[in-house]
């Protein structure tokens, strides 16, 4: 029923959308195209500590992640591997990196390709150099500061290795008594 109720949510406000195909994990629909049923709402825990939870009370060094898309040409990412170095400067002010590796792109270009390789170097210098295309890699800086205990400011960055355009955003979060407010900025 609460997905029904985001449905519905969805043709009225600008709702939030978890997706692993940004860095950040935070998507927003197309306008007067509805929410389907199987997207869940943003959380209000930002991807980079999400990921750095799973990090260090779950112990898992890399997160992975899935769109099921997995077409790379649409956007999709397929299965990928997160990791998240966090940068706790005080109280007030957490920054974040987080690397992101397509791993479903490698296998696809190493089986579509193969690893071919010469006489005189072997197959694990070949796959080195596999590993040392951009293509398969994405990166994410995080900022953020809690102003107040109702308010917080964060500032995110994030650039694909295939991709020449760089996604940043700035977000204003105010908790009012009974309200959400949440203000907005993206550039590219």
């Amino acid at each position: 029923m609460k997905k029904l109720r985001w449905v519905m949510d969805g043709g009225f406000w600008d709702l939030d959308l978890s997706t692993p195909v940004t860095v950040d994990g935070i998507a927003r629909p197309v306008p007067n195209h509805p929410l389907p049923l199987g997207l869940s709402r943003g959380t209000k825990l930002s991807r980079p500590k999400q990921v750095d939870f799973l990090q260090r009370f779950m112990f898992l060094p890399f997160v992975p992640s899935y769109n099921g898309s997995g077409n790379t040409t649409t956007g999709g990412n397929g299965l990928s591997l997160e990791h998240v170095f966090a940068l706790p400067f005080n109280d007030n002010w957490f920054a974040t990196v987080l690397g992101q590796f397509n791993l479903q792109k490698l296998v696809s270009f190493v089986t579509e390709t193969g690893l071919r390789h010469s006489a005189e170097s072997s197959w694990l210098k070949n796959l080195g150099n596999h590993l040392s295309d951009k293509s398969f890699y994405a990166l994410g800086l995080c900022s953020e500061f809690f102003i107040t205990p109702d308010d917080t400011f964060l500032v995110s960055s994030e650039v694909y290795g295939d991709k020449k355009t760089r996604r940043s955003k700035a977000v204003y979060h105010h908790k009012a008594s009974g309200h959400f407010l949440v203000d907005v900025i993206s550039w590219l």
